[in-house]
């Protein structure tokens, strides 16, 4: 049967996070290695490929259903495990993880509503993906951090009315029912 899934691992994954993926992959049944640059699992009706695109890790080819269900179910725990989060298709409602921060300017924001912020570049970050929201007045540029397991938004202050925007940001947030910690 053709198989066409997207995993939520995002590109920008750093080097190490690539090689725990890859033990993944070398790990499996099926694993023939690398063909045209792509790691391969070929035998017994499968052939599949993996490539890294911007909607997550693809997996393609053809597997049989019954290998199919155990195969993926194993791959997505072992990859659950070693990287520390739930692995699986985003269009199931599994979240990526970014491990660089989202770094964002204040004067940049087009609109903030009870669900979400959504930047000039329509950047749109909603309020549900995160767990703490904390303003850094100390800090050399300050900056307000909206942060997760899952990623990190850093909106920075930069005007001459840095600390009143932040203030004034802070006050829209709490209006919203966002706590606050400092």
């Amino acid at each position: 049967m053709e198989r066409d899934i997207c995993l939520n691992i995002h590109y920008s994954a750093p080097e190490e996070v690539w090689k725990i993926i890859d033990e993944v992959y070398r790990s499996m049944g099926y694993w023939y290695g690398i063909e045209n640059g792509c790691p391969t699992w070929k035998g017994d009706g499968t052939e599949l490929c993996a490539s890294v695109e911007p909607s997550g890790i693809q997996i393609s080819g053809e597997m049989p259903d019954d290998m199919w269900k155990k195969w993926y179910g194993e791959l997505t725990s072992k990859l659950t495990e070693k990287l520390g989060y739930p692995i699986g298709e985003p269009e199931d409602g599994y979240k990526f993880k970014y491990w660089e921060p989202f770094k964002k300017n204040y004067a940049d924001i087009k609109t903030i509503d009870s669900k979400m912020i959504v930047f000039k570049d329509y950047a749109t970050f909603f309020f549900e993906d995160f767990t703490e929201f904390k303003s850094e007045f100390s800090a050399e540029c300050p900056r307000f951090v909206l942060s997760s397991e899952l990623m990190e938004l850093r909106i920075y202050f930069v005007s001459e009315n840095s600390n009143k925007d932040m203030q004034d940001f802070c006050c829209e947030l709490k209006r919203l029912g966002l706590t606050i910690t400092e």
